[in-house]
């Protein structure tokens, strides 16, 4: 295997360490190069990187609209699906994922509980919509 970004040929060995993703600390595991460092990953190892940084966001709680965005977006959610769900326009959601304005506490935690629990709190929500 060619490291894609030193070069060298056949460098790449197994390794295992913690890393730091929008704030959460997270193991992983991939195969890194002994030339320049550059660690590459396979796709379950990806996704598993993204469930165990989303269940570390919703445990602290979500702090920025990087991390509201991350989150909506592993839940599977767009963005016009959640205005929708907490009673607010797109253009709102968007302005919270850009940081224009903050989101309050609530909408974290709502989206906590969509990403952990997703058809129970979708009833809930809806219970109180219009």
């Amino acid at each position: 295997m060619r490291c894609p970004t030193c070069h060298a040929t056949d460098s790449f060995h197994d390794w295992s360490g913690r890393i730091e993703r929008l704030g959460v600390e997270i193991s992983e595991h991939g195969r890194r190069c002994g030339g320049c460092g550059e660690t590459l990953y396979d796709l379950p190892e990806v996704e598993r990187q993204e469930r165990e940084i989303a269940a570390g966001l919703v445990a602290r709680g979500v702090r920025s609209g990087v991390e509201f965005k991350f989150l909506r977006k592993l839940a599977g959610l767009q963005a016009n699906e959640v205005a929708a769900l907490f009673g607010v326009r797109p253009e709102t959601v968007s302005r919270w994922e850009r940081g224009t304005i903050e989101f309050p506490r609530t909408a974290a935690f709502a989206l906590g509980e969509l990403y952990v629990h997703p058809r129970l709190t979708r009833q809930k929500l809806a219970a109180f919509g219009p």
